[in-house]
């Protein structure tokens, strides 16, 4: 993403991740492993390009060097379609893809300790969520379509 430029971030500092339980066909207990503790770092990008609204959300340890505490990252949100398969709220928790190599993605659960921090990180999507859609009405984009606003984002 060598065009982009980081317009706008919100760290969350009371984030912690965890495995996803598959749906259980047994009523055996599964364990959850908790695999991050830390910081959360939601970035605005804009892609010179086309001056769209790209959005990142990176996941650091509580470390000094910068270099040395990252842990995971999403994918490029782009538009609707990348938010919703990115991001999705749960009863007590929100699911999200986190990119790894190959171009695979795996599921995680995001757990916001602080109330304050989940309330204000809700916030945060819905404004994305509607930014979006205004962009789709606008571009006369639908979440079904395969395109990403039309001609205006995405790679050849």
């Amino acid at each position: 993403m060598d065009n982009d430029k980081v317009s706008r971030k919100q760290l969350f500092d009371t984030v912690m991740l965890y495995n996803v339980l598959p749906p259980s066909s047994s009523l055996t207990w599964e364990p959850q492993c908790r695999l991050f503790q830390g910081k959360m770092c939601v970035s605005e990008l804009i892609n010179k390009k086309d001056d769209m609204p790209w959005y990142q959300i990176k996941f650091d340890w509580d470390a000094d060097d910068e270099e040395k505490s990252f842990f995971c990252q999403t994918g490029v949100i782009k538009c609707t379609k990348n938010f919703n398969a990115t991001i999705e709220k749960r009863e007590e928790w929100f699911k999200i893809m986190m990119e790894c190599s190959n171009g695979k993605h795996i599921p995680l659960e995001l757990r916001i300790r602080s109330p304050i921090e989940e309330q204000m990180f809700n916030d945060l999507l819905f404004r994305i969520r509607e930014e979006y859609e205004m962009i789709d009405d606008m571009l006369g984009s639908s979440n079904d379509s395969g395109s990403e606003f039309g001609e205006f984002v995405g790679f050849p």
